[in-house]
């Protein structure tokens, strides 16, 4: 028997180490296994599919590193779901035993790339935070000179000021997220 931490299909999938309690988790004895390209996996994660000629509504699928569970409702992604470490661990081993399937999808739209290592609540500040400087770049844009300016970003041009802001801000979570994070969302 093992555990599944579903989310819907417009929600990243969640770390072992992400998990709380009052998560959307099923138990299972068990569900198909396929063994799928890195590609297909990628698609699996993060697009919205539709998925033909398939007979399970509930399975799983990996490439022999990762893998994740996918339920599906009229042939489309409903919800994905991630396992534990000690049970993705198991079922790799079984899933590389296996030949890879080729899945026949469309998809439909793609998510963005989940950043891994960050915790539940950086990642929701990190999207927050990206919204307002998107926001206070075309309705306060005086505000936004003045917060790249406290970045010591210097750029000339309105959108080189913005990216390199964004750029500032791409990856993980650090001091100045937690700063801008304070200054542009708490204090609203």
């Amino acid at each position: 028997m093992f555990l599944v931490n579903f989310v819907y299909d417009d929600e990243e999938l969640l770390e072992p180490y992400e998990w709380q309690e009052d998560d959307n988790f099923e138990e299972f004895i068990s569900l198909p296994l396929y063994h799928v390209t890195y590609e297909q996996l990628h698609d699996f994660m993060y697009g919205k599919l539709c998925i033909e000629n398939v007979f399970n509504d509930m399975f799983i699928v990996g490439d022999g590193c990762y893998m994740c569970v996918i339920a599906l409702k009229e042939n489309c992604i409903y919800k994905r779901g991630t396992l534990s470490f000690e049970t993705r661990e198991k079922l790799n081993k079984r899933i590389q035993k296996l030949p890879v399937h080729i899945f026949q999808y469309r998809i439909l739209e793609e998510a963005y790339e989940k950043e891994f290592g960050l915790t539940r609540e950086e990642r929701m500040k990190k999207l927050c935070l990206e919204e307002v400087i998107d926001e206070i770049f075309v309705v306060h844009y005086d505000l936004f000179v003045d917060i790249c300016h406290q970045c010591h970003i210097y750029e000339e041009e309105a959108s080189e000021q913005y990216l390199a802001l964004k750029n500032k801000i791409e990856k993980g979570f650090t001091s100045l997220h937690q700063l801008l994070y304070k200054e542009l969302v708490q204090k609203r």
